[in-house]
C-alpha cells in the first residue's frame, strides 16, 4: 500500500500540509460528482444521436425559450448542432479529463509531486481539447481563470512534495 510522505516544512512537520488537505477534499467532492455526470452524458449523448438533429435543436430552442428571448436562441442553436455530432465525443473528452484530475490529486494527497504534473496537466491540457469540437469562441474568461489559480495552489505546495 503506498504511504503518504511529505517533505518537511520550516519547523520540520512532514505532515500532509493544510492547504493540499483542503483542495484534496474540494477536488474528491468535485471530481467525483463530474465523473459521474460525464459517464451519464456520454450515455445522454449517444442517445441524442438517434434523434433528427432538427429535432434535437427544437427540443431545446423550445426548452431555451422559458428563459430567453427567441432572438438570442442563436449561439445555443448552433451547439446543439455540435452536441448532436460530437457530444459523446466531447463528454469522453471531459471524462478523461476529470479522471485525470482525480489521479494526480490523489498522487498530491500522498506527497507525490508526480501528483502534481499529472493534475496540472489535465487542466491545462482539459483547457484546450474541448476546443477540437467546440466553437473557440465558447471558452470563455472564468473558467480558465480558475483552473490556473486551482493549479497555482496545488503548486504553491511543489516545495513539499517529494
Amino acid at each position: 500500500m503506498p504511504t503518504t510522505r511529505f517533505l518537511p516544512n520550516d519547523t520540520g512537520s512532514t505532515e500532509r500540509p493544510q492547504l493540499i488537505s483542503i483542495l484534496g477534499v474540494l477536488t474528491f467532492v468535485n471530481t467525483g460528482l463530474f465523473i459521474i455526470m460525464y459517464a451519464l452524458a456520454v450515455v445522454a449523448m449517444l442517445m441524442v444521436r438517434e434523434l433528427p438533429v432538427d429535432e434535437f435543436v427544437q427540443l431545446l430552442r423550445d426548452g431555451a425559450l422559458k428563459y430567453m428571448p427567441a432572438e438570442e436562441t442563436g449561439p445555443m442553436e448552433r451547439v446543439a448542432v455540435v452536441l448532436h455530432q460530437s457530444g459523446a465525443a466531447l463528454m469522453v473528452i471531459y471524462l478523461v479529463r476529470t479522471v485525470l484530475r482525480l489521479v494526480g490529486a490523489i498522487g498530491m494527497w500522498r506527497g507525490r509531486k508526480i501528483g502534481f504534473h499529472v493534475y496540472a496537466g489535465a487542466q491545462l491540457i482539459g483547457l484546450f481539447a474541448p476546443h477540437l469540437i467546440l466553437p473557440w469562441d465558447l471558452l470563455g474568461v472564468g473558467g480558465p481563470l480558475m483552473t490556473v489559480a486551482i493549479t497555482a495552489a496545488y503548486g504553491s505546495q511543489l516545495k513539499r512534495l517529494g
